[in-house]
């Protein structure tokens, strides 16, 4: 299955499985949840810009033993497939960066920066899926609307196998992962 025939975004028999993805291009903007394909289109300035500077202000701020880097792709789960690309990832630093996909096991961290294209998985099934493969903290980042320039960071905590809100931030996210953490959300967007 390449993403060069007629019919690469039809389900093989049996669904999407880590073989299939791993076979398309490199390039290739897919997603998988629950062995359903999801074709991404190519990000907008503005939610690139987001992902970014969110990365530039959180690098620095990690702790020993973890790695971030944006837009790289995560197994969740073999059967039924969840292989996904959140718009940044906290992971184990023993990783190497050759490594695809990251082990949903070894992740800190996911950030998902919501677009109107994405806001139905990155508001739902990818939550519920993150939650499902262990990955103790999700932050979700509502982008401002148009001519808009305040956004907001929902932040969340594994609690019992499913997220627990932890605060809706603006200006300053004050929140704990493995010790306080404190960003200046302001030039985020500007």
């Amino acid at each position: 299955m390449t993403a060069l025939s007629n019919d690469w975004f039809f389900p093989p028999p049996g669904g999407w499985t880590l073989a299939d993805i791993s076979s398309l291009p490199e390039d290739s903007r897919v997603e998988v949840l629950d062995g359903a394909l999801i074709v991404n289109p190519s990000l907008l300035p503005l939610h690139q810009r987001i992902s970014r500077r969110l990365a530039a202000l959180l690098e620095p701020r990690l702790s020993d033993g973890w790695q971030l880097e944006t837009h790289v792709d995560v197994l969740l789960a073999e059967e039924p497939l969840d292989y996904v690309a959140p718009d940044l990832v906290i992971f184990a630093d023993e990783l190497p960066l050759t490594t695809r996909p990251i082990p949903g096991d070894r992740v800190l961290l996911v950030v998902e920066v919501v677009s109107r294209g994405s806001r139905r998985e990155d508001r739902g099934a990818k939550p519920l899926a993150y939650a499902e493969a262990g990955i103790p903290h999700f932050w979700c980042v509502e982008s401002p609307a148009s001519g808009a320039l305040t956004l907001t960071v929902h932040t969340y905590v594994l609690d019992d196998g499913a997220y627990r809100a932890t605060g809706e931030h603006t200006d300053t996210l004050s929140t704990v992962m493995e010790r306080p953490l404190r960003l200046d959300l302001t030039g985020l967007t500007r």
